[in-house]
């Protein structure tokens, strides 16, 4: 509906994440259990669980940890469980990439944090959002408000970092680094919607809340200007049959709508016909209508170039 800048080189921050745990479910079901187990050298970085090699969870939670807490130490542990070590689930993850036509995109790294080569793009965020959207075990996590581990030995409530959940924005992604500002990939789909919004670069305010207020703002230009429009009503004119004696009035069987911004100007055009039927267009929808067959038509059938000749001889 709105876009700006979708092309754009930008950095994803803990958006990524999204990709992390596309290809951790892959490759499990989500009571499969794994050992925990992050790199040597491994930093505690942004926000983390402060999860420990040889530790024992079920993939669900590490999901969780992933989507629901943002921990980025648990995006390494999903790393090497998946393939053994960073730079080939970085592969992994460029390769699925491709495969979803992110024609802009390049992973670094599993957690989103900043690096010059870490980018997307807004346009392949939401090809990334809408393969999130078809796995249903994946949306379950992220509508959770909340969860509870006793990773640290006790239990512990971690609390979904989207804080619109209450407001019916039920996933998908938050996200925040230096260079990617505040962003966050949300779903709305109340007032018989379902509206995804991405906001990046959104200004860090001093709540760090800037990007839910202009994921607010964007749904309801949204709601406001966007709606279904009826292009042509049941029982409208459509075309008409004569003959030498009569006409004949055909109507539209069906009503055509399309979804449009209610102030925009929604033209129709036809844009081809034949014996058999006529194409409308407007925009980039088109509608064919066939052309009935009736006994008050009368078709005239003759060779052109025949014709032509014939009169060229008189």
């Amino acid at each position: 509906m709105y876009s700006k800048n979708i092309h754009k080189k930008i950095f994803p921050a803990s958006l990524t994440k999204l990709m992390t745990a596309l290809l951790l479910i892959d490759k499990y079901n989500l009571t499969d259990v794994i050992e925990i187990n992050l790199p040597e050298d491994y930093l505690y970085e942004g926000k983390v669980a402060y999860l420990n090699s040889g530790q024992v969870v079920n993939v669900e939670t590490l999901l969780e940890f992933i989507l629901i807490y943002s921990a980025n130490d648990a995006c390494f542990a999903a790393a090497l469980s998946v393939s053994g070590s960073v730079d080939n689930f970085v592969s992994l993850m460029n390769l699925k990439a491709d495969e979803l036509g992110m024609n802009n995109t390049n992973f670094t790294n599993p957690d989103g944090l900043d690096d010059i080569n870490h980018f997307t793009t807004l346009n392949d965020l939401v090809l990334l959002s809408k393969e999130i959207l078809k796995n249903y075990e994946l949306v379950t996590l992220i509508i959770k408000p909340s969860f509870i581990s006793n990773i640290q030995g006790s239990d512990k409530l971690y609390k979904n970092t989207n804080k619109l959940i209450k407001d019916d924005y039920i996933g998908l992604k938050t996200g925040w680094t230096n260079e990617a500002g505040l962003t966050f990939i949300g779903l709305n789909q109340t007032n018989n919607r379902n509206i995804l919004t991405i906001v990046n670069k959104s200004i860090v305010n001093e709540n760090k809340d800037n990007h839910f207020i202009d994921t607010k703002i964007l749904y309801k230009e949204s709601v406001e200007d966007f709606d279904k429009i009826t292009i042509i009503d049941k029982e409208q004119d459509i075309y008409q049959v004569r003959n030498s004696s009569k006409a004949k009035i055909i109507k539209a069987k069906q009503e055509w709508s399309m979804f449009a911004n209610k102030s925009s100007q929604n033209t129709i055009y036809l844009e081809n016909f034949n014996i058999d039927k006529l194409q409308f267009k407007t925009k980039d929808e088109k509608l064919s209508i066939k052309i009935v067959d009736t006994e008050d038509k009368i078709l005239w059938k003759f060779d052109f170039l025949k014709l032509l000749k014939l009169i060229a001889n008189q």
